[in-house]
């Protein structure tokens, strides 16, 4: 698609589109990550995980659907931001574009851990070779090595969303406040991501504090884009800039 074909959607149209599937993300994502692993998961407690996957049966698939509906919604946020962004700079636009689907694509493959606790658990009587402890233990393996793979997402998440704070910031469509707050989001995400494996204790003493500013990063991003959108003259603005090579993208 040429850039005169998507110069005729309406950016305030779109923006509104990337805070509305926004919102539902953050929605879905609290709901599973925030709540039901919480009220689900005893660290430290196989047999006491497993109990409570059998017993919640039903908020364990709400939860999984609810993480589904999220990666959903991360695919036409990456897309329709790349359009909204490309002008102010081609190159980080599809960098950040990049990071943001190489992280919902790791994350979706990492959903296959998440739902073996329960197929483990519930067909538990065809695996006839294995003691219950050794099933309530492959349950638990699979939920960590999910929260593994989590974090392994949160490197590319995070640097998406310190790209995109970059762009906002740049734009002048969008308060810059807002590409600040996103930019901080997206620090806090990288360095949980990479802290976890580098310097687990040091990640212990951080956590959960380090990730306090994503909540009103991400949501107050989303809340203005779904509510503002963009402001359009400025938008239209950096439409009008004709780049005539790659030189002429980067800064």
């Amino acid at each position: 698609m040429s850039d005169s074909s998507l110069d005729r959607f309406s950016p305030l149209v779109l923006a509104r589109i990337v805070g509305i599937v926004s919102l539902i993300g953050i929605a879905t994502g609290a709901f599973d990550i925030g709540y039901v692993r919480n009220a689900l998961v005893v660290d430290g407690n196989a047999a006491a995980t497993a109990h409570n996957i059998l017993a919640h049966q039903t908020l364990f698939r709400f939860g999984f659907t609810a993480h589904i509906v999220l990666l959903l919604c991360n695919i036409p946020d990456e897309v329709i931001s790349f359009i909204l962004f490309r002008r102010v700079n081609a190159v980080i636009a599809g960098i950040a574009m990049g990071c943001g689907l190489v992280g919902t694509a790791i994350e979706g493959l990492d959903m296959l851990s998440a739902y073996v606790p329960l197929q483990v658990m519930s067909e538990g009587s065809a695996l006839g070779m294995f003691a219950p402890q050794q099933l309530q233990t492959m349950s638990y393996l699979s939920m960590q090595l999910q929260n593994v793979g989590l974090l392994i997402s949160f490197v590319f998440y995070g640097l998406d969303e310190m790209l995109a704070g970059y762009l906002i910031f740049r734009s002048r469509f969008l308060p810059r406040v807002l590409g600040i707050l996103l930019g901080l989001a997206g620090f806090s995400y990288f360095t949980d991501g990479f802290t976890s494996f580098l310097a687990p204790s040091l990640n212990s003493h951080l956590m959960p504090y380090l990730l306090f500013p994503c909540l009103p990063g991400e949501g107050l991003y989303a809340l203005w884009l779904a509510i503002k959108g963009v402001n359009v003259a400025k938008w239209w603005a950096w439409a009008a800039v004709q780049p005539e090579g790659l030189e002429s993208l980067v800064e």
